[in-house]
């Protein structure tokens, strides 16, 4: 499955998405691809850190190099610090390449063997390269943070793709992120409100929600774990979250208890 997780809106955690699902899937025993079109670079330095020389390889090896060469195949692919996750490393170098076709970026991002999943992380915009990471997914997961302006950006994004790509709108889910269950309590809380103008305006809401935790900045900066039995709520809560995504995305009822 291609999954791409896109958000005009920066700032809602969407690459802190990817590493989460990339984890736990791995830990499932499948293997994974992590393609990074994010001039963030957030997810190649998380999978890379510590490498030898890793500034060198990404030089060599990287996804604006896939995309001139027309494929993503071992010239591009690099293995990551984590067992079962492969990382294609973003490039600055995209910048170059804004006249590319969405349907050639399709393409090459669909391109590569041997994965039972691909991730994509994409840039906090719109433009070729997101509409071509878009256009390959099976699946897009957009993150959700609770302000109005999130919810317009949400808007437009779906706007954008009901009118260039009609078919895969249908493949667009809202996640909502950052979620807080002491929030939920009170109904003119902003988390309601926002909730409220989604429910009216936005159809293709997840059911499931990952939690407001502080613990994700742990987990993505130090490289703490995520694990089910954590005597740290926020990190039980996000680990429970995200096993309940994935089992609802794959039908599954596994629980990975550490990722």
């Amino acid at each position: 499955m291609v999954i791409t997780v896109s958000s005009i809106k920066g700032g809602v955690g969407k690459s802190s998405v990817v590493l989460l699902l990339a984890n736990n899937l791995a830990s499932r025993g499948r293997k994974v691809l992590v393609i990074d079109t994010d001039l963030n670079n957030t997810v190649t330095v998380y999978y890379t850190m510590g490498i030898g020389r890793i500034g060198e390889i990404c030089e060599r090896q990287n996804i604006s190099l896939a995309f001139s060469t027309g494929k993503i195949d071992d010239r591009n692919i690099v293995a990551s610090r984590k067992q079962n996750v492969w990382v294609v490393p973003s490039s600055l170098k995209l910048l170059d390449q804004r006249s590319m076709e969405n349907v050639e970026i399709k393409r090459i991002l669909r391109s590569p063997k041997g994965f039972d999943d691909i991730l994509i992380d994409t840039s906090p915009t719109w433009d070729n390269i997101v509409a071509g990471a878009l256009m390959a997914a099976d699946l897009i997961l957009s993150p959700v943070a609770f302000t109005e302006y999130n919810y317009n950006m949400s808007a437009c994004l779906l706007s954008k793709m009901q009118t260039v790509m009609p078919d895969q709108a249908k493949n667009l889910y809202f996640l909502f992120n950052h979620w807080s269950d002491q929030y939920s309590k009170y109904p003119t809380s902003l988390q309601n409100l926002v909730l409220s103008m989604y429910r009216k305006g936005i159809d293709n809401l997840l059911s499931v929600t990952l939690p407001d935790t502080r613990f994700v900045d742990r987990y993505t900066n130090f490289d703490e774990k995520c694990c089910i039995k954590s005597p740290h709520t926020g990190c039980a809560r996000l680990a429970a979250g995200v096993n309940n995504l994935i089992n609802m995305i794959y039908e599954d009822k596994k629980v990975v208890e550490i990722f």
